[in-house]
């Protein structure tokens, strides 16, 4: 089972040198880089953990690619994925150099894990058609996958459209890194992660939930002939002790990536998963010691 983090570095955290350097050291495969570009001070949605107001966290976010260009330079095997990159708020042709540039200069170590976002009025500041995210991001994806594959490409979607254009350098990966998708399982998600992806990132989803989004899967790959071992799961979690990596990967899961922003380093058992992740994300900013005392414990406990 490959053991990942994923952490929230803000300008009043752990900084991300200190942070991927302790990763590294401390063995765990990946590091995951959320992505908020932009909070709106008076949202129309409440923060879905709570019911109440969105933590202040989701507009303090670093950039996620500038902050894995960061750790990738202090790094050697850490690999640095984002958990996840909202592709709606990105023009594919900006996001595509960014994605293998970092790939390319990272040695080939990048994940890119991406999503659609959940809050309409950010998703409305980037797009024209802000009713249509997951058309955008499948034309993208399309779209980059061309660009990655040849360092040149022309495209024409509905939403996404070039003439041809060089798009360099292209990644050490072949034909291209990961693309992982982060989506609520569903039918419709696990199709489009079976046509369009490598993996699936998965947020609080217990093991029942992903055995049975294994299977769905399975089923998908079976109707367009892909082998299933192809389709990788990766969870989050709020801790990685023997027993939970042995629950999830009898479940179908081959990656566990825990939650650290303001995690309270003792065992956290699964049915306390949401109370604790809702309780560290409204709460103040983590000082750096214990973002680094909790990891040793989160490490210890999971025998790396």
């Amino acid at each position: 089972m490959k053991i990942g983090v994923q952490f929230a570095v803000t300008g009043y955290t752990v900084d991300p040198v200190t942070l991927a350097r302790s990763l590294e050291e401390a063995r765990f495969e990946s590091y995951w880089a959320p992505e908020h570009a932009v909070l709106p001070t008076r949202p129309s949605r409440t923060f879905p953990m709570t019911g109440g107001p969105i933590p202040d966290v989701y507009g303090q976010m670093a950039d996620p690619f500038v902050l894995l260009s960061v750790m990738a330079g202090v790094t050697s095997t850490l690999r640095l994925g984002t958990g996840v990159c909202l592709v709606p708020e990105h023009h594919p042709l900006i996001l595509a150099k960014s994605v293998s540039t970092l790939d390319r200069f990272s040695g080939g170590r990048f994940l890119f894990g991406l999503g659609t976002g959940w809050l309409p009025e950010v998703t409305d500041l980037f797009l024209d058609q802000p009713d249509k995210p997951w058309k955008y991001t499948l034309e993208s994806v399309e779209a980059m996958k061309a660009l990655w594959r040849d360092g040149r490409a022309a495209y024409d979607g509905d939403l996404v459209r070039f003439p041809e254009l060089i798009c360099d350098p292209r990644p050490v990966q072949t034909p291209h890194p990961p693309v992982i998708i982060g989506a609520s399982p569903s039918p419709l998600a696990m199709r489009r992660i079976v046509r369009h992806g490598d993996g699936w990132i998965a947020m609080g989803i217990g093991p029942e939930g992903i055995a049975a989004a294994r299977a769905e899967l399975t089923r998908e790959c079976e109707l367009v002939g892909r082998d299933p071992s192809t389709i990788e799961i990766s969870v989050g979690v709020r801790d990685a002790t023997p027993q939970v990596q042995r629950r999830f990967e009898d479940a179908g899961a081959d990656r566990l990536i825990v939650l650290l922003y303001n995690h309270p380093g003792h065992e956290v058992p699964i049915e306390d998963w949401p109370a604790i992740g809702a309780q560290g994300l409204t709460s103040p900013p983590p000082v750096a010691a214990d973002t680094l005392r909790a990891l040793e414990e989160i490490q210890s406990r999971a025998g790396l």
